[in-house]
C-alpha cells in the first residue's frame, strides 16, 4: 500500500533515525518514501546471509554499502579493493533498466584508502543511453571524499559471425594440460598444513585467510611457503582455479560483479613470484591497486570453477603491471579479461620488520637454540654436535 502523504503545507518531521543513527530532520513526506524505497531493495548474493556486495538504495542512483559488510583482507590496512570495485559495478547495473543488458567493460581508479569504519556511498550517473550501449559513471564516496572512480559500459548479448580467441603464445582457447580443480591442491589444504607448523602469533592471520569468500585451488604447483626463509624464485605467471564459495542469486550483472571481486585479489601477487616474496610478508612495504580494467566476453557462473590465467610482464619504479584471463572449464571459452597496475614496494629494514620476520620464521631457530642449550648442559657428544649444528645455522 502507498504511504499516506502529509497535508499540503504541513511541516512535520520524522521522529525516527536514519543512516547511522543520526536524528532525521527532513520533512516527513521525504522520509516515508525513503523507508519504502530501502525496504525492498537489499540485493543479496547469498540466500542465507548478506554478502560483501550487498547495497541499500538510498535514492535514485545513490546506494550505500554498510560498514558492517566491509572487509579488510588479512595483512591489509584498508577495505579490499575488489569489494569496492564489485559493489560499484553492482550499483551501476542497478541503474540500467533494460532487460538482459549486461556489463561489457569497466575502467576504474583507486584514489584513496577505504576505511572499514564508515559506510561507502556509491553515486551513479547515466553517462549515455544509446541504441546499442549504455554507459555509467560511479563515484565511491566515504566521509565526503571520493575514494574510487569507475566508468562502466553495458550492452545486450548478441551473436556475431566474427569470432576468435587467441592467447599471447598463439594457442587458441583455454591453456591445455591443466589438472581439473577436484584433483588440485587447495588453499584450504595449504592453510591447514600451515596451522600445524606456524608460530602462535600467526594463527589468527591464518584463520582470517581460511574465512575468505573466494575458494582457490592451484592448477600448477603450489605458492611460496610463508615460513620458508629462503623460498625459490618462480615464474611471473600463475594458474588458479577460483570461484565464490556460496551460491549466487541469479540476477543481471551479479556474476560480473563477483568476477570483478575475484579478479583483484591474486592478480598483483603474481608480480611477487620472481622476487621470492609471499603474501602477507613483513618484507612488503606497500602493495595496493592503482587502476583496474576489465572486459567481459561471454556468460559464466561465478560460483562455478573458473580458470584464472595471470602473468606480470613488468615490475619497476615502485609499480607492477599484470594481466589476467578467466576461462570456463566446460567450454574452454574466454569469458573475461583484466589488466591491473599497482604499487609494489619493499619495506624499509627497520627493527619492527625484523621482529615480524622473526615471529613468522623464527620458530625453527628457537627450537634449534633450545636443543643446543639442552645438549650443552648435558655435556654429552650429542650436545656438542647440536651446538655446532645450531652455530652453523
Amino acid at each position: 500500500a502507498r504511504p499516506t502523504r502529509p497535508a499540503a503545507g504541513r511541516k512535520s518531521f520524522c521522529a525516527r533515525t536514519c543512516m547511522r543513527g543520526k536524528a532525521c530532520l527532513r520533512p516527513h513526506r521525504r522520509v516515508v518514501w525513503l523507508a519504502v524505497r530501502t525496504r525492498f531493495t537489499r540485493h543479496q548474493l547469498r540466500p542465507t546471509r548478506r554478502s560483501h556486495l550487498d547495497l541499500d538504495e538510498v535514492d535514485s542512483g545513490l546506494y550505500r554499502a554498510s560498514s558492517k559488510l566491509l572487509w579488510v583482507p588479512p595483512g591489509g590496512k584498508s577495505v579490499f579493493g575488489g569489494q569496492v570495485m564489485g559493489q560499484a559495478l553492482h550499483a551501476a547495473q542497478l541503474t540500467v533498466h533494460r532487460d538482459s543488458w549486461l556489463p561489457i567493460s569497466l575502467h576504474s581508479y583507486f584514489l584513496k584508502r577505504g576505511s572499514p569504519n564508515s559506510d561507502i556511498i556509491y553515486q551513479c550517473r547515466e553517462t549515455s543511453n544509446l541504441r546499442s550501449f549504455d554507459s555509467r559513471s560511479v563515484d565511491a564516496i566515504q566521509n565526503g571524499q571520493i575514494i574510487f572512480k569507475m566508468q562502466a559500459q553495458f550492452a545486450r548479448p548478441e551473436e556475431s559471425q566474427l569470432r576468435h580467441v587467441e592467447r599471447a603464445d598463439g594457442v587458441t582457447g583455454m591453456p591445455r594440460g591443466v589438472v581439473a580443480p577436484d584433483e588440485c591442491l587447495g588453499m584450504d589444504d595449504l592453510l591447514g598444513d600451515l596451522m600445524a607448523r606456524a608460530p602462535a602469533a600467526l594463527l589468527p592471520l591464518i584463520e582470517e585467510l581460511r574465512a575468505s569468500p573466494i575458494e582457490v585451488r592451484y592448477a600448477v604447483g603450489a605458492p611460496h611457503d610463508p615460513l620458508d626463509p629462503d623460498p625459490p624464485s618462480m615464474p611471473s605467471r600463475q594458474l588458479l582455479w577460483v570461484r565464490i564459495r556460496e551460491p549466487i542469486t541469479k540476477a543481471p550483472g551479479l556474476d560480473a560483479a563477483c568476477a570483478a571481486y575475484i579478479s583483484d585479489q591474486p592478480l598483483l601477487l603474481t608480480a611477487l613470484r620472481p622476487h621470492r616474496i609471499s603474501f602477507p610478508s613483513p618484507k612488503l612495504g606497500a602493495l595496493a591497486t592503482l587502476d583496474h580494467s576489465m572486459w567481459f566476453h561471454g556468460p559464466f557462473d561465478a560460483d562455478d570453477w573458473l580458470l584464472y590465467d595471470m602473468h606480470a610482464p613488468f615490475a619497476g619504479s615502485g609499480r607492477a603491471l599484470c594481466f589476467g584471463h578467466l576461462y570456463r572449464p566446460d567450454t574452454g571459452q574466454l569469458v573475461a579479461s583484466c589488466a591491473q597496475q599497482g604499487v609494489l614496494r619493499l619495506a624499509k629494514p627497520t627493527l619492527k620488520n625484523k621482529a615480524a620476520l622473526f615471529a613468522m620464521r623464527g620458530a625453527g631457530l628457537l627450537d634449534r637454540l633450545r636443543a643446543a642449550a639442552l645438549g650443552w648442559t648435558s655435556g654429552g657428544e650429542r650436545g656438542a654436535g647440536a651446538t655446532d649444528s645450531s652455530a652453523s645455522h
